[in-house]
């Protein structure tokens, strides 16, 4: 059989031929071992090349590197984060996506970068809708205008129902006066209840007849100078008050509710008299006369006040005669109308000085934030130096804002400076992982009659965890599984020294804890104060199936047999690497025989995997792995590992990896 090992990465230490090719060599057994090139020194990488920020291998479960994939930083969006130079002399900054981070151009008249750029279209946007400005104006000129007609229709209000007031006192007077007058005129056709006999008293009345000695003035009831007198009276009523329209006396030969048929009126016009509603005007005196009926009426063709008092009256309401006076109500329009004109031209005055006064306070208000604003466009188009000069102008709110920005462009500047120093710490880690990843296996040995799976996940960006398979010579395969006290880069600079120098060690050496003893000679010189390194280190012999193992304070190894379907943990005594310089690592170290038969498995692992912690802080344990090892031992490795990758994630849940994860298993199959 042949066992061979295709890695392009990682020296075998074969002796070199003076080709500097160290060549194939066969033994008894036929079991051949291909000769590897020469320790090459490790590449150079650009931390800033794009093969360094896209390398992402794919292959999980089959691959010696299943977990320890190396992928790209992916912006929040999930986008693959790509590094662009900018222009000479300019820092190299990521671009990412629009709203993560804003970068100024570059010095010496560089390029501006992605992000100014955006910058600069946030900075050349206008302002959509009305100003500051307009809208105080506009709202102190709403405000002017409902207060302004709220107080004029209250003012219209209380001056129409004092005119009114003063109006119904007025002609209630009146038509008292005027009941005087009017009872001393229906005297004359007092008693007269024949309607003929009635008109023609009336008639003579209003027509009196010439003066005839012979008959008796007195039995007739009117004199030729009765009704010229009485008219001439009821007109210096009319004359007195301008606002008296008509002033009338009815009288009726019956008893009705409204006598129609004029005696005597002031006003020889053509407009009959309204007649009285069912509802009147109440009347604000103290004891008014319950007869005075006042109400609303036209009289040629204006608004006027009617007022009617019966004469004489029987005990049903009905009357003979009766009086009603018309007051003009056209006063109260004509005031109305003055008071409208005044108020509009008030609220006029009032609006224009309110607007001049809200332009000139709008103007005072927003002159600072139109400043703000030109200084927060400025700051958007990537001038993270410049700052407002508004906290010297006012100490209000605003002033108050614009000292918050000048600390936000501080902070700005801060974070832009800290973005560039994690940048180039990302750099660095990026190399340190590639170096990382580049330590460890390419590929599995592909051997007849072993089936070998492993997986490593680190739980940072570089691990302590090392895992190894080394030819020692024709026949022999060692496996090697470590973990370094600590994680991070101290742990895989640790972690890269102790490789080599077992490396070193391993080849043609065929004894586990001779290997684990040289090793730990050169490691503990190395290695800092307080750091140590555990390992489990075992030697196949690929034809006989036996191994010896040696072990440096590490988790014990499992052999779970198939004959019995029991687990046996392989632990020889030893401590960890690193501790002592050799004479007590020496006392202490021992190897330990073991006979793999058809169907063992062999799982090697770091306490990543019994320590893994859930939300709870609760271990895997010790035991848990074991029962996961009685319960898949005959799946092939591949799945072997693949189920105990999903236990752990079932197990850890929401909860963060806190250490690394290495396992290593083979079967004899």
């Amino acid at each position: 059989m042949a066992l061979s090992r295709r890695s392009t990465k990682g020296p075998v230490n074969a002796p070199s031929t003076g080709s500097g090719q160290a060549p194939a060599a066969t033994d008894k057994g036929g079991v051949q071992r291909q000769a590897t090139p020469a320790p090459a020194p490790p590449e150079e990488f650009d931390p800033d090349s794009d093969e360094v920020e896209s390398e992402e291998p794919q292959e999980h479960g089959s691959g010696a590197r299943a977990s320890a994939v190396f992928k790209p930083r992916r912006t929040p969006s999930g986008r693959p984060q790509r590094r662009t130079p900018s222009a000479a002399g300019g820092r190299r900054t990521p671009s990412t996506e629009s709203g993560d981070r804003m970068e100024q151009s570059a010095p010496h008249g560089g390029a501006r970068e992605p992000r100014a750029r955006e910058g600069a279209g946030i900075g050349a946007q206008k302002r959509r809708g009305m100003s500051v400005t307009l809208k105080f104006s506009l709202f102190t000129l709403l405000t002017i205008a409902i207060i302004t007609f709220i107080f004029g229709a209250l003012s219209i209000g209380d001056l129409q129902n004092q005119l009114l007031e003063e109006i119904k006192r007025s002609g209630y007077q009146q038509v008292l006066w005027v009941q005087t007058f009017g009872l001393r005129v229906v005297e004359r056709l007092k008693g007269q209840r024949n309607e003929a006999e009635f008109n023609r008293i009336l008639d003579n009345y209003q027509h009196p007849p010439k003066a005839d000695p012979s008959k008796n003035i007195a039995a007739t009831g009117s004199g030729p100078d009765t009704y010229s007198s009485d008219l001439k009276q009821i007109q210096r009523i009319l004359q007195a008050d301008k606002r008296i329209q008509d002033v009338a006396i009815f009288a009726s030969p019956n008893a009705i509710e409204n006598p129609s048929t004029p005696v005597l009126r002031a006003a020889n016009r053509a407009e009959s008299f309204t007649p009285p509603p069912a509802a009147s005007l109440p009347l604000n005196l103290e004891n008014p006369d319950p007869d005075v009926t006042i109400y609303w009426g036209q009289y040629d063709h204006k608004s006027c006040l009617y007022f009617r008092m019966p004469l004489e009256k029987f005990l049903d309401k009905k009357v003979y005669s009766s009086v009603s006076l018309i007051l003009s109500a056209e006063e109260i329009d004509s005031t109305v109308s003055s008071l409208k004109g005044r108020l509009m031209l008030f609220g006029l005055l009032l609006a224009a000085a309110g607007v001049g006064v809200s332009v000139g306070i709008s103007r005072a208000i927003s002159r600072p934030i139109h400043t703000l604003v030109e200084d927060i466009n400025t700051v958007s188009q990537g001038d993270l130096e410049h700052e407002s000069a508004v906290p010297s102008q006012t100490s209000d709110e605003v002033g108050l804002l614009a000292m918050a920005f000048n600390r936000m462009t501080k902070n700005l500047r801060d974070a832009r400076d800290l973005e560039r120093d994690i940048e180039r710490i990302n750099s660095e880690l990026d190399t340190a992982k590639k170096i990382h990843f580049n330590l460890l296996p390419d590929k599995l040995p592909q051997l007849p009659g072993l089936d070998i799976a492993n997986e490593y996940k680190s739980a940072k960006e570089v691990g302590g965890d090392y895992y190894d398979f080394i030819p020692t010579d024709s026949q022999h395969l060692a496996f090697c599984i470590a973990d370094v006290s600590g994680k991070g880069i101290p742990g895989s600079m640790v972690m890269g020294t102790t490789r080599n120098i077992l490396r070193m060690m391993a080849v043609g050496n065929l004894s586990a804890a001779d290997v684990l003893a040289k090793t730990n000679f050169h490691v503990a010189k190395d290695i800092k104060r307080g750091m140590f390194v555990t390992c489990v280190y075992a030697i196949l012999n690929v034809p006989t199936r036996e191994m010896t193992v040696a072990s440096a304070g590490h988790n014990p190894m499992l052999v779970w047999r198939a004959a019995t379907k029991t687990i046996e943990k392989v632990r020889p005594n030893g401590i960890a690497l690193g501790f002592d310089k050799g004479p007590i690592f020496n006392r202490t170290v021992r190897e330990q025989k073991v006979k793999l038969l058809h169907g063992d498995r062999v799982v090697m692992y770091t306490d990543g995997i019994v320590e893994a912690m859930d939300e709870r802080r609760r271990e895997w344990s010790d035991e848990a792995l074991d029962e996961f090892t009685l319960k898949h031992a005959t799946l092939s490795s591949k799945e072997f590992v693949r189920l105990l990758l999903k236990a752990l994630d079932e197990h850890k849940g929401r909860a963060e990896q806190h250490d690394d994860i290495t396992v290593t298993t083979f079967r004899i199959v």
